[in-house]
């Protein structure tokens, strides 16, 4: 039995009737926006019930392990690969912008926490771009009532959220993506955030917050600029950086042609079926 996060793993240990149990965590239930202590303690109740844990990544093992004693797999949320680049969606042509307007995009759950506001407090020191935002979330109506009040709401846009398949090509058509994580909690601290992995797909430079899992891939892979996301100053600086600099954006964009072979779900699922076989061979089954 395969439960993704701490809500399904009471049915599946319900389910189970001596079946294994992988307990498939995406969140960090005892330290999360919006949740109390509760989910913590759930968790840990729960957990007696689990044969193999799996986590996002190295900081967030690193927490579970001084939290209840085991370190458990880690397994990286990465996207499926395309080795053909998405093609961009003609977004200029349809909101009416200029051809060679710079598409300053986020796109993802318009939600607390994510410097979402910072991204329009930091319209007024941007040179050039307009901010996009595609997708929805319980925040859009404060964060379109915040872009009317700007004295650039000529350059702020909504796009509504959008079916998976077409995404990509809203994020081909970007200059720069933000991935702009508020040090809120510990799930945001430890996040390794799968729309970074997708700006990398489509070749996007990203500015990104200072957070040890997403700097470890930006930093590595030379693939955006971190800024401090409670500074709007940090945010337009690093835009209009890379806004101005041709040259920058393509050696990104050449680093992420490279990267992306790498940060994807063809090489991670390997992981995945590692947990697999080790719970069959543990149960003596093949």
């Amino acid at each position: 039995m395969h439960a993704n996060d701490v809500n399904t793993l009471p049915q599946a240990i319900g389910a189970a009737r001596g079946a294994q149990i992988v307990y498939d965590s995406h969140e960090v239930q005892t330290d999360r926006t919006g949740y109390g202590s509760m989910q913590g303690k759930l968790e840990r109740w729960l957990l007696h019930f689990v044969n193999q844990t799996i986590v996002e990544n190295d900081t967030r093992a690193d927490y579970h392990q001084k939290l209840y004693g085991t370190r458990p797999s880690v397994l990286h949320n990465y996207p499926f690969y395309e080795p053909i680049i998405p093609q961009p969606r003609p977004l200029r042509e349809e909101l009416a912008l200029a051809p060679d307007e710079p598409i300053l995009l986020y796109q993802g759950g318009i939600q607390e926490g994510r410097g979402l506001e910072r991204l329009i407090e930091a319209m007024p020191f941007i040179d050039r771009g307009t901010l996009i935002f595609v997708g929805d979330g319980k925040l859009k109506g404060k964060l379109m009532q915040l872009a009317t009040q700007s004295s650039e709401k000529s350059r702020i846009r909504f796009i509504d959220k959008v079916p998976l398949a077409e995404l990509p090509s809203y994020t081909a058509a970007a200059t720069v993506g933000f991935q702009v994580l508020q040090n809120v909690c510990f799930n945001h601290y430890s996040a390794s955030s799968n729309k970074l992995f997708e700006y990398m797909a489509a070749l996007i430079p990203v500015i990104a917050a200072d957070l040890p899992e997403i700097r470890r891939v930006v930093d590595t892979e030379g693939v955006g600029l971190i800024v401090d996301v409670e500074s709007p100053q940090s945010i337009a600086e690093a835009v209009n950086r890379l806004v101005k600099d041709e040259s920058l954006r393509r050696a990104m964009q050449e680093r992420a042609s490279v990267a992306r072979r790498q940060y994807n779900w063809e090489q991670e699922k390997g992981r995945l079926l590692a947990v697999y076989d080790s719970i069959f061979m543990e149960s003596g089954t093949k």
